[in-house]
């Protein structure tokens, strides 16, 4: 395993590393408390230790916090949510993106689930609020980490999952204190870097139906040296996870979609047996140069296997480019519903204490992902056909002849190419990270400085795809006057242009010769380069009439740079997919802060605790200029066990270097056209590109909440929080769908955007981030938690722990210039924001044994908000419900330092609703809302000593 990576992998890091590949663990006996209960901790309301080593060692430098000054979560103003590295190994032990996202607050929008984009495959990112992974800050240890994607999101698989202590989810007003790109909040993996001994943890998962089979192993060891003035910790994880296909589920497996429905009813109709006109054979879709009779003669003749000319069935019923029944091909059956994923990481980390008072640390990491997944298949289809000659030497004989007597010129020709079986692409990320600094104390005032260097460098290769250009010569294929062979047309004025003719009539008819010259691989390499210079202090500025004035005050540097390249068919735009284009960029930061913590009133007859949060940041862009961002909040304890917070920011984000100075790539859409009555469109080229006048976008938000902690009620903690976030400016691109309805809507903006040939039919698309009028989401959060000794259920020092975490959304407002806004909330089809979602988990624990219950629920809604009943047959989509389950146990041997799980989620094995994406390759449900493998299990063994 590790002989396969050992030439990529730096040899800084496998120095620092060396002996660490053997260790393989999920993280972490160390148990977060502060903000929330956990399944291990009670809820506490004063500052305590957060990560407690296996030795027994305190860290006490770590408190759960949402600000530079470190303090316990609930008594700050700004929302924070809690999890503890034990809460994150139960609500999932597969990775920390899926268990992050059984939060309401984060969004499904990217991991192994399917998708038709040809980038990013395997990677995870998040998305706090719905408003896209470039809106969430995610930190390490509260520093930057290098993207993993050109939208400049941070792949949580990177992460080094075996030494997270916890992770904090901060979701308002960070921008000021964490810095730019929080405009929905920061995400941060909180790593016990003080643990000391061996963890290891390993499993083997399989669904209920034989797939998805997932291997994971990680650990971590740490140990002391130099008289105890030096710490070192290392970690590794492997995981590899096979994939699901489509056709092994029943409700994936049965073209389950929607078609434009007949007149007098209904626009959009659901059914089963859904497929799209055209066989793997070919079929002639019509002639042309002929008579209206005499093309339509030759409408609806497909080629059987061998060739043979033969009626094709359009089933029950027909649209432009849909059928009900029939032949045509089941485009469901194509894209894997869960991507096959292969994952190394190794990390090390090491400090020595110069002095009493400085310590000088280092930190590195290695990451490779890799997944090599369905894109689609090779298809000339409705929107993008083939053009058949009357003189093509493998016409069959019947047909040219029908074409001749009736004046027919051409066939307009349809086929989904199978020969050389699927397009399949592979992404290989590989990821870098180096961290140099100091930090120590100067009399009551701790400070840090470090550099941080990162790289992220992903190739992406689009294999067995089509040569656009390369097929249309082969395809026009004739009889050469002189030798009396079959040749490209071409190549009878251009004799040595390479050119090999293709025969596409019948399955496995064009020769390896043909397919060779017509197909090949796209191929693109994005490296993106990090580097980042910061200095922070803190510590108390005076002592105040309440208590210490607390400041932070600090300043970054930083640059992010990016270079992609591409081969040179793609360059020209050859390929049917992909045709990434070269583009380079780069900018520079500087930032410098102040936050302060001001008490008001402390023990007074109107308040237990009053006290003030400000900060305010200055940031300077090399692209845009400086923009200022701030935050104050008030948080207030009229008695004991009831806390009011409420805060009010400017956050801000400028575009990063893919929204600027991208320039291209093709990806195919598959819009509803309401200028076509309804139809869908299938196959639509769109153009993805950056622009570089986007300005930064700048966010108002508001949060008021409560904390209700009350004495009587021992172990129990309720919060609950209002938010109100409006971005003006908002930086988007604008989706395909929205596009042709905006153009519909009477938008120039969005119809300067589309292209449509002399028939009116969508050609071209072009998608370019566009600073939107604004973006607003609003909702309130809930978090209860409550923790009470169980006496000896399942042994001494019983516990039983509930935690419920709810959402309301109600409104994620997306409005584009010259266009009434679209309100997304409650839309659980066509995107991944219900009103309503939870997670509720339920634990009883021991110091032998536990029992945990998990149940997730997602509200209904429905498939498209700016549809009605009248318009779609299928809009309304029920709430969901998921229950999962873990027992363990620890066995006698080695004083219970090894326990034994499982793990099973889905335990109801519920099926997903029909909630089908709008795509080429959709399928009959939102994989990025629900779950499409089914009841799965996972079989571990833990140990730590």
């Amino acid at each position: 395993m590790m002989g396969r990576y050992a030439s990529t992998m730096p040899s800084a890091v496998r120095v620092m590393l060396l002996g660490a590949a053997s260790v393989f663990a999920l993280s972490s006996t160390a148990h977060a408390q502060g903000a929330v209960a956990s399944s291990e901790t009670p809820p506490v309301t004063a500052p305590t230790t957060a990560s407690t080593s296996d030795a027994g060692k305190v860290n006490a430098d770590i408190i759960v916090t949402g600000s530079r000054i470190a303090r316990p979560g609930l008594t700050a103003p700004t929302p924070v949510t809690a999890l503890s590295s034990d809460q994150l190994i139960k609500s999932s032990p597969s990775t920390i993106a899926e268990a992050l996202r059984t939060l309401p607050a984060l969004t499904n929008t990217s991991g192994p689930q399917r998708n038709s984009g040809t980038t990013n495959g395997g990677q995870s990112f998040l998305d706090l609020r719905a408003l896209g992974p470039s809106r969430t800050l995610t930190l390490l240890n509260g520093q930057r980490f290098v993207a993993g994607s050109l939208n400049g999101s941070v792949d949580v698989n990177m992460i080094p999952s075996a030494l997270i202590s916890r992770v904090d989810i901060v979701t308002g007003g960070a921008s000021a204190a964490y810095g730019s790109d929080a405009v929905a909040g920061v995400v941060n993996f909180i790593l016990d870097t003080k643990f000391t001994g061996l963890k290891t943890d390993a499993y083997y998962g399989i669904s209920q139906r034989g797939d998805n089979k997932e291997v994971k192993a990680s650990g971590a060891y740490g140990f002391k040296f130099g008289g105890d003035r030096g710490h070192v910790v290392m970690s590794a994880e492997y995981f590899q996870n096979d994939g699901v296909r489509p056709q092994d589920r029943s409700w994936s497996s049965q073209g389950h979609y929607y078609v434009q429905g007949p007149a007098g009813g209904p626009g959009l109709i659901s059914a089963y047996n859904v497929r799209t006109i055209g066989t793997q054979g070919g079929m002639i879709l019509n002639g042309n140069g002929g008579s209206a009779a005499a093309n339509a003669a030759l409408a609806g003749i497909q080629f059987s296997p061998n060739g043979t000319p033969t009626p094709y069935s359009f089933g029950s019923y027909r649209t432009s480019s849909q059928q009900i029944g029939g032949d045509g091909i089941n485009s469901e059956l194509v894209q894997d519903l869960i991507r096959p994923l292969h994952r190394i990481s190794l990390f090390g980390h090491a400090e020595y204490d110069l002095t009493d008072n400085v310590t000088l640390y280092g930190e590195a990491m290695w990451g490779d992902s890799e997944s090599t997944y369905v894109t689609g298949l090779n298809r000339n289809q409705v929107g993008n056909v083939l053009t058949i000659q009357r003189d093509n030497a493998y016409l069959p004989a019947s047909i040219s002849s029908q074409m001749l007597a009736t004046g027919v010129t051409s066939l307009t020709f349809l086929r989904h190419s199978f020969d050389r079986g699927y397009v399949y692409t592979d992404n290989d990320a590989k990821t870098q990270r180096y961290v140099g600094g100091a930090k120590g104390k100067l009399g009551s005032w701790k400070w840090e400085a470090y550099f941080n260097h990162g790289q992220s460098k992903a190739t992406t290769q689009i294999l067995n795809v089509d040569n656009t250009q390369a097929l249309a010569r082969a395809v026009d294929a004739v009889i050469s006057p002189a030798t009396g062979q079959v040749v490209c047309r071409s190549t009878l004025t251009n004799p040595t242009n390479g050119c090999v003719p293709i025969n596409l009539f019948g399955i496995n008819a064009p020769t390896s010769a043909a397919l060779d010259y017509v197909s090949g691989t796209s191929s693109s390499v994005s490296t993106l380069t990090e580097n980042e210079a910061q200095v922070n202090f803190t510590g108390t500025l005076l002592q105040g009439w309440a208590g210490p004035i607390s400041l932070a005050v600090g300043g970054e540097w930083r640059r992010e740079s990016a270079v992609t390249t591409s081969d040179p068919l793609s360059q020209a735009g050859a390929w049917l997919y992909g045709n990434p284009q070269p583009w380079a960029g780069h900018y520079e930061v500087k930032e410098a802060y102040a936050e302060t913590v001001i008490p008001l009133l402390k023990d007074t007859p109107y308040a237990r605790s009053l006290e003030f949060n400000g900060a305010a940041r200055v940031t300077n862009y090399s692209t845009s200029g400086t923009i200022p961002s701030w935050k104050a909040g008030i948080s207030y304890v009229p008695t004991e066990g009831f806390r009011l917070r409420v805060t009010r920011s400017r956050d801000i984000r400028a575009p990063n270097v893919s929204e600027l100075f991208s320039a291209g790539r093709q990806q195919t859409s598959s819009p509803i056209d309401p200028f076509k009555g309804g139809a869908v469109v299938l196959g639509v080229p769109t153009i993805l590109s950056g622009n570089p006048n986007l300005r930064p976008e700048k966010a108002d938000t508001f949060t008021a909440g409560v904390v209700l902690q009350p004495p009587v009620i021992p172990g129990f903690t309720l919060s609950a929080d209002y938010y109100d976030i409006k971005i003006n400016d908002a930086i988007q691109s604008v989706t395909a769908q929205q596009l042709v309805d905006q153009c519909y809507a009477g938008n120039p903006l969005a119809c300067s955007q589309t292209v449509r040939d002399s028939s009116g039919t969508l050609v071209r698309l072009l998608s370019v981030p566009l600073n939107l009028a604004q973006l607003r989401a609003t909702g309130i959060d809930f978090d209860i938690g409550y923790r009470h000794a169980a006496g000896s259920i399942l042994g001494d020092g019983s516990n039983v722990n509930l935690r419920t975490i709810i959402s309301y959304l109600d409104r994620l407002t997306n409005t584009v210039p010259g266009s009434a806004p679209i309100n997304q909330a409650g839309q659980v089809g066509l995107s991944t924001t219900p009103h309503w979602s939870g997670t509720t988990q339920l634990g009883l624990s021991s110091r032998v044994a536990s029992i945990f219950f998990q149940g997730r629920l997602i509200g209904g809604g429905l498939w498209d908000i700016t549809k009605n009943d009248t318009q779609v047959n299928f809009n309304h989509i029920a709430p969901q419900f998921y229950l999962d389950a873990q027992f363990s146990y620890k066995l006698p041997v080695l004083e219970r330092r090894a326990e034994v799980y499982i793990d099973i989620r889905n335990l109801l094995d519920h099926n997903p609703p029909f909630a089908p994406g709008n795509g080429n390759l959709a399928i009959a449900t939102n994989p990025g809302l629900y779950d499409v493998v089914g009841r799965s299990f996972r079989f571990g063994l833990r140990f730590k000593m």
